[in-house]
């Protein structure tokens, strides 16, 4: 009777721990799978029903279009016009900061709208950018070189250049007009800090436009 209790016990505890050691074994092995089965379907969405394909292609496009407009607010974070006023009044870091400077619903609205209007211009003026390069190289690339389109396509740049840095400059004096002027105090020491915090880089190593 006691051979048969330990056995008993014995069996119990083996299927006890075989439980437990095989189901992480098997989930292991379920999740990489499925990352497979994806990487799959994005590899080679022809394989897929047109749905499928629809919705891959929608992802695919998506994933392309964040990339290449976090691409352009890198170039732009690399001015050094933007990056020297970024902390002194971007919209963009007051409304990041909006809890030290106690700002209201009405304050964050007019920032948000402010952010938003320069986005919109800032995507245009790097897409005429782009074509200005575009153009460069095509007369560069030319049978025989045409350095008068080369110079007319490095001065489109350098205006548009401008034009981006004043329009920003225009944007942050506006949305320094919606600070107070307790705000305003608030302001200047936060920006210095940050100066302090981050030598000889500039201020545009944070987010400017999120």
């Amino acid at each position: 009777m006691k051979k048969l209790h330990f056995l008993l016990a014995s069996l119990t505890l083996i299927a006890f721990l075989s439980a437990g050691l095989l189901q992480p074994v098997f989930a292991q092995h379920k999740t990489p799978k499925q990352g497979t089965e994806r990487m799959t379907m994005m590899q080679h969405p022809e394989n897929q029903p047109l749905q499928t394909q629809a919705k891959i292609g929608g992802m695919q496009g998506k994933m392309m279009g964040m990339g290449q407009m976090g691409s352009d607010m890198m170039q732009m974070k690399k001015d050094p016009v933007i990056s020297a006023l970024h902390h002194y009044g971007c919209p963009a870091f007051l409304l990041k900061n909006a809890t030290q400077f106690n700002l209201s619903n009405q304050q964050k609205q007019t920032l948000n709208a402010l952010k938003l209007e320069f986005k919109k211009s800032a995507i245009k003026t790097q897409a005429d950018i782009k074509v200005a390069k575009l153009d460069i190289k095509e007369a560069m690339n030319a049978d025989k070189s045409d350095f008068k389109k080369v110079k007319a396509g490095i001065n489109a740049i350098n205006t548009l250049q401008q034009k981006l840095r004043a329009n920003f400059l225009n944007t942050f004096l506006k949305a320094r007009k919606v600070l107070n002027n307790d705000q305003l105090k608030t302001l200047k020491a936060l920006a210095a800090n940050c100066c302090q915090r981050m030598p000889g880089k500039g201020m545009m190593h944070h987010q400017m436009m999120k």
